[in-house]
């Protein structure tokens, strides 16, 4: 019996079409969740006693909690462009935080950066951000130029000092102004779920940035004196319910086992302005100090990751290449990925740290390096920080013990200062004396990493400079 030449080829299409839909369902459905000045010990499964968070605790119980998972900045923007790009501020050309200002109108995330985004659409992803962007607001700089599909959100922080920083975009288009900023974290997981309904037949990626729980401290009015804490602790329960509802979104479309949950935090607790708890760690927000770099972190496939606590030094960059690696996308050549792949370490629940060396720069000024369990504080003045972190009768501190050491961290340090994080993470106690060894290998590592990455007054040779003068100055 003869087939038809015009038949054999449906049934070619066909099979094309059935094989690439068994593949694209292979891949997984990716989710960050990005919370906003959330610190280490604002969580009750951080150990956290005046609030209450049932859905994020979940979450932990079905994945992996870490316990020392660090980002690349303490401060919003150079966070969220190490996240997206796998690299450094310094090396992405995002080193301070983006402000509406005349200065900072051509200042965005280059056009030239490759984000998770750009690689898993190239995948056949759907990709959408949701929420903050903070990475630049003029044309060039916008989430839909740097891979995602879709953009629902605020351009960066909620606020009534200027008339765009209050309104709601869409694409690049504002499509409400004045908006409420209690009605936010309801809307924006309305259109998560929204978009995971739309997309529960092919891989999405789904980038959700929370202005939760960054200022103003306004939760909405169901969960005010929710909390045994502050209104912060409730604005943080409100944060978990909402949490909650997405995570109940994907068990009810039964996608949960096909998609990863990552739930971070941009930087440590903003706790000189607002409050928060970085619980065992020294420092907050806008320091080089663990309670500004070390965050809570929580990854979550169920069925394909280890469960449990994992105690491993990671880094915010190791997201773009795992998931890279994970959705079968190519790393770029031309240029230096600092994150690594971390797949089995989520596998397994076990490995050592890939990162040999990993460096703690406060705007364009590299105050700290890591290896291991050593820390070293480097020698800085006030003149060297940038604008957020200023004080110019600022004494340099020259002690050995930092139990008192304000919530800005070390704005003037006279002397390097050296930290075991094995038995110390609230960095509290100088060792320096007593390893003079690791001193002189990690201001050895210093001086080489100033001149690829660049510092004050130093230009790197892999360094992209913002479009603009004076980084540290706000004008």
């Amino acid at each position: 019996m003869k087939i038809e030449f015009r038949n054999i080829s449906v049934l070619i299409v066909l099979l094309i079409s059935v094989i690439s839909t068994i593949h694209s369902q292979e891949k997984p459905n990716i989710i960050i969740l990005f919370a906003d000045d959330l610190g280490y010990g604002d969580l009750s499964c951080y150990g956290a006693q005046d609030v209450n968070t049932p859905n994020i605790d979940q979450l932990a119980k079905e994945g992996l909690r870490f316990t020392d998972f660090q980002v690349a900045s303490s401060v919003c923007s150079p966070s969220r462009a190490a996240l997206l790009t796998g690299r450094y501020p310094m090396r992405n050309g995002f080193p301070v935080a983006q402000g509406k200002i005349e200065k900072h109108k051509n200042y965005g995330l280059h056009p030239d950066e490759v984000t998770i985004a750009d690689l898993l659409v190239k995948q056949d992803y759907a990709t959408m951000a949701i929420g903050k962007w903070h990475l630049g607001f003029n044309e060039g700089h916008q989430p839909t130029d740097h891979g995602f599909q879709q953009h629902y959100g605020l351009q960066s922080n909620w606020h009534k000092s200027h008339p765009d920083l209050d309104d709601l975009y869409h694409n690049g288009k504002v499509i409400k102004e004045n908006v409420a900023f209690e009605t936010l974290i309801g809307d924006y997981t309305n259109k998560a779920i929204e978009y995971i309904e739309e997309n529960k037949e092919n891989p999405f990626f789904i980038y959700l940035a929370y202005h939760s729980v960054h200022s103003p401290i306004k939760p909405s009015k169901e969960f005010i004196g929710t909390s045994k804490g502050s209104l912060y602790g409730d604005y943080v329960q409100e944060l978990d319910y909402h949490v909650g509802r997405l995570t109940q979104a994907l068990a009810d479309k039964k996608l949960d086992e096909n998609t990863i949950v990552i739930f971070l935090s941009d930087n440590g607790p903003a706790i000189c302005h607002f409050g928060g708890s970085a619980g065992p760690l020294n420092g907050g927000k806008y320091t080089t100090m663990e309670g500004g770099f070390r965050i809570p972190a929580i990854i979550k496939w169920k069925g394909k990751f280890a469960i449990g606590v994992n105690d491993t030094f990671l880094s915010s960059m190791d997201v773009l290449p795992t998931l890279a690696s994970l959705a079968g996308a190519e790393l770029p050549k031309d240029r230096v990925i600092d994150g690594k792949d971390i797949t089995s370490i989520l596998k397994t629940g076990k490995g050592i740290s890939p990162h040999k060396y990993v460096y703690y720069y406060n705007g364009i000024n590299l105050q700290a390096i890591r290896k291991g369990p050593w820390k070293l504080h480097l020698p800085r003045t006030s003149a060297d920080q940038p604008f957020w972190s200023k004080n110019k009768n600022e004494k340099p501190f020259n002690g050995s013990n930092l139990k008192n050491i304000g919530c800005r961290g070390l704005i003037a340090l006279g002397r390097p200062l050296l930290f075991d994080l094995d038995h110390d993470m609230g960095e509290l106690t100088d060792v320096s004396n007593k390893h003079p060894e690791v001193v002189k290998e990690l201001l050895k590592e210093a001086e080489r990493v100033r001149k690829e990455l660049g510092d004050i007054d130093v230009i790197g040779t892999d360094q992209r400079v913002p479009p603009f003068e004076n980084i540290q100055e706000k004008n």
